[in-house]
């Protein structure tokens, strides 16, 4: 695999920590610390495992690799690097430690400058066993000083969730998308839900744009288009990482909607939007939609009346004209393939509103 290069780590003692990190959590910062702090030269940090291994398949391996570089991206005594057992050909535990130690030799010559003794911390008996028989200096770790393990999490992510660290989140939080035509509802019903659990919740990137730019419905181009799934996937990005995301998070429309309403402006006469431009504009909405993780999606059924906000097309107003764009957005699920995720709506605000509350009450107290 190839490494990213970072920092020599010097000192006269390197401390070295290796694990699955499926996810990286608490237990090991506290492993990871205690090294850093007892060496002077601070800690070489080892995230290993083999392809398909526990942490598949939300953490493949050169997942975790980046995201525990990303946690000690600011912290020059903390040096991390990777090894992939099935790609240097080891052998599972207890047969691979001939061919791993002569990988993480090669890896130590390159992340470590001047030094004279290297200590090994672990919590595992076994490793800390087979180490010291290979001549090596080993701290082996209380586990029940903090009783929290990967499995622990995998399981029940929500309920350990302070105990996961800041990139893994991401991996763990669960997305709910609220989705629909102009005039059902589905922001501000994104809005409440949000102050209601205390989520952080996305609100619709296209509005926003369309007032700040002070721009029609009907003279939307290609690079309009473009920039609202761009615009919206973003947003949904930093909101999902965001430190304010406690495990749940809504968003109000992403790029399937946005391709819905580009389709039925590209056949639409009064409107600019080519053919040609639509083609590329779903075609970066399918590549987009592929990069989302929607747990729970909410398909809201065309049923209110339509509300003239001054910002609306009213020339897609009638009922006929919002079955067909739902007809659209029913398609593009479909077609993405997340139709087992859609929960459709049909009730009123806050029928509607009680139905996800209880959903999600009972996602939380599991």
């Amino acid at each position: 695999m190839e490494l990213t290069y970072q920092t020599k780590l010097n000192g006269n003692s390197i401390g070295i920590v290796f694990g699955s990190f499926a996810p990286l959590h608490q237990g090991h910062l506290d492993c990871i610390m205690r090294a850093k702090k007892e060496n002077d030269g601070g800690c070489l940090v080892i995230s290993c495992g083999f392809d398909g291994d526990k942490g598949e398949p939300l953490m493949p391996h050169r997942k975790r690799y980046r995201y525990v570089r990303e946690h000690f991206a600011n912290d020059e005594l903390v040096a991390v690097y990777s090894i992939n057992d099935t790609e240097i050909g080891a052998e599972e535990y207890p047969h691979g430690w001939d061919k791993w130690m002569a990988e993480f030799n090669r890896i130590w010559e390159m992340a470590v400058g001047e030094w004279e003794h290297r200590v090994w911390y672990t919590g595992d008996r076994c490793y800390y066993n087979d180490l010291i028989a290979r001549g090596e200096n080993v701290v082996l770790l209380d586990r029940e000083e903090n009783l929290i393990s990967g499995t622990m999490i995998r399981n029940n992510p929500l309920k350990y969730w302070d105990k996961i660290t800041l990139p893994f989140r991401r991996v763990f939080s669960h997305n709910i998308l609220i989705c629909g035509t102009a005039s059902e509802g589905k922001t501000t019903l994104t809005a409440d839900l949000g102050k209601y659990f205390n989520a952080p919740y996305s609100t619709e990137y296209a509005r926003d744009y369309m007032a700040e730019s002070n721009v029609s419905d009907w003279e939307l181009d290609g690079a309009d288009f473009s920039a609202f799934l761009v615009g919206q996937y973003n947003l949904n990005k930093k909101l999902i990482n965001s430190p304010q995301n406690n495990g749940i998070f809504f968003a109000d429309s992403d790029s399937m909607v946005t391709k819905m309403y580009a389709e039925h402006y590209a056949e639409d006469d009064n409107c600019i939007l080519t053919k040609e431009e639509y083609n590329k504009v779903a075609t970066l909405a399918d590549e987009l939609t592929a990069k989302c993780k929607w747990d729970k999606i909410y398909l809201l059924c065309p049923k209110g009346k339509f509300v003239d906000d001054h910002s609306r097309y009213m020339a897609h107003s009638s009922m006929s004209e919002r079955e067909l764009l739902y007809s659209r957005l029913v398609r593009n699920l479909k077609a993405s393939g997340l139709w087992d995720k859609v929960v459709i709506l049909n009730y009123g605000y806050y029928d509607n509103f009680k139905i996800i509350v209880e959903d999600v009450k009972e996602l939380l107290n599991q």
